[in-house]
């Protein structure tokens, strides 16, 4: 659908709303005429397509491109499946917002999943995002993929949803679809990947940090040389917008100043820290970990390396 038509569609629409309201009340026709652009527009904007666009991950090949969903125009033409059995596979690199976000019942939210093609064979526009089983939560049974993914290329791939009307945990389970029509996930195993929310109508959510994880990276990987360095990569997730401080505490007594970190929604952020040990240095094990202060005040996991050099 051209922008044009987009528009002109939702003039005739604020038009019929003008008419069909005039008999009510003016906070009545104000909440309709309101209601139904919003309507008109989130439904332009999402149901009808699959957003992709580029996350920078060191080792994948990245395009800067956003992409409109093809409208099919026929039946799709089925092709056999290519001998090469790895020729399908994909990793989840990353998503957005986190498992177990917090939204308000009806809320409307982007789902965006980052997918790595692990696979042999290029993605291209006979492939498609479809719907596997769980909580539809108002999307498409389908979304064709309208451009090429090629191998070791990773994509963004999101689609517009809308949390339940009723409070709970919801899950919605995704994959994607070969032009043979043959299903497929994420890792070795192939799992679907999947979109959870929790729906809670309180005024005041349990909004908090929902896991800290670390990732430890020695420079240089190997080796021995005069000084290793080691950093350790916190990656902090939240179910909602929140507000806290934290700082680092370490085995040598090494505390880094105390920081407030600031969420506008749910969401990941990554920290770090860095620790230099020298040749000679004490074998002894090393930690660093994150410590929460004031009302969320909690100590978290210990990332924990060994200097391994005499």
């Amino acid at each position: 659908m051209s922008v044009f038509t987009k528009y002109r569609a939702l003039v005739t629409l604020i038009s019929f709303v003008l008419i069909a309201s005039a008999c009510g009340s003016p906070a009545q026709t104000e909440a309709s005429i309101s209601t139904a652009v919003a309507e008109t527009v989130q439904a332009g904007q999402s149901l009808t397509q699959v957003a992709i666009q580029p996350t920078v991950t060191p080792g994948a090949t990245i395009e800067s491109t956003l992409w409109p969903a093809a409208t099919p125009t026929g039946e799709p033409t089925l092709v056999s499946a290519p001998a090469d059995p790895n020729c399908v596979g994909a990793n989840l690199v990353g998503e957005s917002p986190p498992d177990g976000a917090i939204l308000r019942p009806g809320e409307y939210f982007w789902k965006t999943w980052t997918l790595l093609n692990t696979g042999t064979c290029a993605w291209d526009s006979s492939y498609k995002l479809v719907f596997s089983s769980g909580e539809l939560m108002g999307g498409l049974i389908s979304y064709p993929l309208p451009v090429e993914v090629l191998p070791n290329e990773q994509k963004d791939i999101s689609i517009y949803l809308k949390a339940p009307e009723t409070e709970g945990t919801f899950t919605g389970y995704w994959q994607l679809q070969t032009p043979w029509n043959a299903n497929f996930g994420v890792g070795l195993s192939k799992d679907p990947f999947y979109v959870q929310v929790v729906v809670s109508g309180d005024k005041r959510p349990g909004y908090g940090i929902t896991s800290v994880t670390y990732e430890i990276v020695r420079d240089p990987p190997t080796g021995c040389p005069t000084n290793v360095l080691y950093t350790v990569q916190a990656t902090i997730t939240t179910n909602g917008p929140v507000e806290f401080s934290y700082y680092w505490d370490q085995s040598d007594g090494n505390e880094s100043a105390i920081k407030t970190m600031v969420f506008t929604e749910a969401g990941s952020r990554t920290i770090a820290r860095e620790w230099m040990v020298g040749k000679g240095d004490s074998p002894n094990t090393r930690w660093m970990q994150i410590i929460v202060t004031g009302s969320h005040a909690q100590e978290y996991e210990k990332a924990s390396f060994e200097n391994t050099c005499p």
